[in-house]
C-alpha cells in the first residue's frame, strides 16, 4: 500500500508487489486494485486498514470455490471520453451515415473521404462522404474541419470471415493480401487506403494502411459515433432557420453575436463590415489568429461555415455611411432592409441612423447592443415593428432615460472600449465583458426570430459589469420601458410613383426656360 503525496484528500494505493494479476478488478498486470473506496467516493475518514480489508475481500471473492472462480460485481463506471484518454486515433462517424447504407447490397466497396486533424499526439479522421465523388450516397450533415490532412479510403461491407483484419491489434501485416484477399485490388493504389471494415454481425472496425519500411503497416482507429446535437438547444431551430439575419458591423460583439447565432440555427446572413482583422483585434473578437489580415467579413464568414453547414451568406466590405457610390450604398442597404431581422453591432451613430432607416422602410425588427467604455456595463435594446417605438425614437427614449438618472455619466471616454476614471485609473473592457451584452443581444435577437410570446417584458436593458456609473453591483440590470408612438410608417408620409412623377412635371412644367 502506497500513500500518495495528496493523501488524506485522495486515497492510499493498493497493487502486488511484482507484475501479477491479482484481480479482475485491476489497472494490468501488476497495476493498483480497483477498490470499493476510488477517488469517486474517498472520504478522508478511511483507513488505510480499511483498504486492506477491501483488497482482501475483492481477492477472497475471486479464488475458486468448489472448482469455479468467484465473481465480485464492479461498482467502478467508466465514462466513454474516459476510455478514449488511451485511443490517441479516433474516427468521426456522424449520425446518419450507417443508415444510408441500407438500400446497399450486403456485399459491397464503397468509395469514402475523411480528413485528418492531428493535434500534440492523437489524430482524428472525420468521416466526410461516402460514395464516388459526384455519386455520394451521404455527405457529413456538419461543417468538417478545413485540414490538409484529406484522404481517400473505403468501406467494406461482407459477410465473409475477416476476423484476420478486424482483430488485428495495429503494426506490421505482412500477408495482408494472402489473408485478406478482398483488400486485394485496393491495396494496388498508390496510396493504399483508409479502411472502414463493416460486417453482418455488426461489428465495425476502422485501419488506416500506410507503408512503413516498404511493409503495410496498420493503424487501428476507434470509431466513436456521434449523436444528433441539435435537440440541445433551447430555441426553435426549424423557426430559427428560416431567418435571415442582417449583422451591421463584424466586429467584437458583431462576430460573437453572428457564431452564437450560427450555433442555435441560423444559417442565412448579410456581414457588413469595412475593417481589416488585425492582431489587436484577437483580445475581443471571435476570429483568431488565422483572419489576420482578411476582411473581416470574409473571415467571420469562414468562421460561421465551421459552425454550420447549408450556409447562404451575402458579404459587404464597406462600412454604412463610407465614401462609397450611391448605388452601391442603396444595394447594401436594401440588402439589409430585406433581412428578417436588423443587427447593429458598429455603436457608430451614422450606422445606426441607416440601419434604423432601413428597418422602419422596410418595417423589420432591429436588435443593437454596445458596451460602454471600460467595461462598466453595456445596453441591448430591440425596435419591433408597430410594437416599439421606431429604432430612432427607441434610442432617442434610451438615452433620456439616461440623463434622467441622478449619477451622470462621469468616465472620459479614451476609445469605444476605454473609459478614464481621472487620477490615472483607466478601465479597460476585456473580452468577458463584450461576450456578456454580445450574449445578452443574441438572447433577444433569438427571441425574435423563432415568433411566438416574447420572454422579455422589456425592450432594452441597461446591464452593468463592474460598480460604477448607475450600477451598485456587477450584473445590476436596470429594465428601460419604451414608450409606442404610434404605426412605424404612416400611410400619408410616402408619395407612390405618380405622386413623384406628377411633382417632377410640376416642377418642369414651373421652371424658367
Amino acid at each position: 500500500m502506497i500513500y500518495p503525496n495528496t493523501f488524506p484528500d485522495t486515497p492510499p494505493v493498493v497493487m502486488p508487489r511484482d507484475d501479477k494479476r491479482l484481480s479482475y478488478h485491476q489497472y494490468g498486470p501488476g497495476g493498483e486494485l480497483c477498490l470499493q473506496w476510488r477517488p469517486d467516493n474517498w472520504h478522508p475518514s478511511i483507513t488505510g486498514a480499511m483498504m486492506i480489508e477491501s483488497a482482501y475481500g475483492l481477492i477472497s471473492g475471486e479464488r475458486p470455490t468448489d472448482g469455479e472462480p468467484g465473481t465480485v460485481p464492479s461498482a467502478h463506471h467508466s465514462t466513454f471520453a474516459g476510455e478514449l484518454r488511451f485511443e490517441t486515433w479516433r474516427l468521426m462517424v456522424p449520425e446518419g451515415a450507417w443508415a444510408s447504407l441500407q438500400d446497399q447490397l450486403p456485399e459491397v466497396v464503397l468509395q469514402i473521404a475523411v480528413t485528418m486533424t492531428v493535434r500534440r499526439t492523437q489524430r482524428v479522421a472525420h468521416l466526410t462522404s461516402i460514395g464516388a465523388m459526384g455519386s455520394e450516397v451521404w455527405k457529413a450533415p456538419r461543417p468538417v474541419p478545413d485540414a490538409p490532412g484529406k484522404r481517400l479510403g473505403y468501406i467494406l461491407r461482407t459477410g465473409q470471415d475477416v476476423d484476420a483484419l478486424a482483430l488485428h491489434q495495429g503494426g506490421f501485416f505482412e500477408d495482408i493480401e494472402d489473408r485478406v484477399p478482398e483488400l486485394g485490388s485496393l491495396l494496388k493504389a498508390r496510396e493504399w487506403p483508409f479502411i472502414v471494415l463493416l460486417e453482418q454481425n455488426g461489428r465495425r472496425t476502422a485501419f488506416d494502411i500506410i507503408r512503413k519500411d516498404g511493409h503495410p503497416f496498420l493503424i487501428p482507429y476507434r470509431i466513436v459515433e456521434e449523436e444528433e446535437l441539435s435537440g440541445r438547444s433551447a430555441s426553435n431551430r426549424d423557426a430559427v432557420a428560416m431567418n435571415r439575419v442582417a449583422i451591421v458591423g463584424c466586429g467584437s460583439i458583431g462576430s460573437k453575436i453572428a457564431a452564437s447565432l450560427a450555433r442555435a440555427g441560423v444559417r442565412k446572413f448579410v456581414l457588413v463590415d469595412e475593417d481589416i482583422f488585425l492582431p489587436g483585434n484577437i483580445v475581443r473578437n471571435e476570429l483568431d489568429a488565422w483572419a489576420i489580415g482578411w476582411h473581416k467579413v470574409d473571415a467571420l464568414a469562414d468562421r460561421i461555415g465551421q459552425l454550420a453547414t447549408d450556409t447562404d451568406i451575402t458579404l459587404y466590405r464597406m462600412a454604412l455611411g463610407s465614401q462609397t457610390s450611391s448605388l452601391l450604398m442603396d444595394t447594401v442597404l436594401e440588402s439589409i432592409g430585406d433581412a428578417d431581422l436588423i443587427i447593429e453591432a458598429t455603436a457608430d451613430a451614422t450606422s445606426f441612423n441607416l440601419c434604423a432607416g432601413a428597418a422602419k422602410r422596410h418595417l423589420k425588427p432591429m436588435v443593437w447592443a454596445q458596451v460602454y467604455g471600460g467595461g462598466i456595463g453595456g445596453i441591448v435594446a430591440r425596435a419591433r415593428p408597430d410594437i416599439d417605438p421606431p429604432p430612432l425614437e427607441a434610442r432617442s427614449q434610451a438615452s433620456k432615460w439616461c440623463y434622467e438618472r441622478e449619477t451622470l455619466w462621469e468616465f472620459r471616454s479614451g476609445n469605444s472600449y476605454e473609459a478614464d476614471m481621472g487620477e490615472g485609473v483607466t478601465f479597460v473592457a476585456d473580452d468577458a465583458d463584450v461576450a456578456v451584452i454580445a450574449a445578452h443581444a443574441t438572447r433577444i435577437a433569438l427571441d425574435i426570430l423563432q415568433g411566438g410570446d416574447t420572454a422579455f417584458p422589456h425592450s432594452a436593458y441597461m446591464i452593468g459589469l463592474k460598480k460604477a456609473w448607475i450600477f451598485q453591483a456587477p450584473f445590476d440590470t436596470w429594465p428601460i420601458d419604451l414608450t409606442p408612438v404610434g404605426p412605424w410608417q404612416d400611410a400619408h408620409s410616402s408619395s407612390d410613383e405618380a405622386d413623384v412623377f406628377a411633382l417632377m412635371a410640376d416642377m418642369i412644367d414651373g421652371a424658367p426656360r
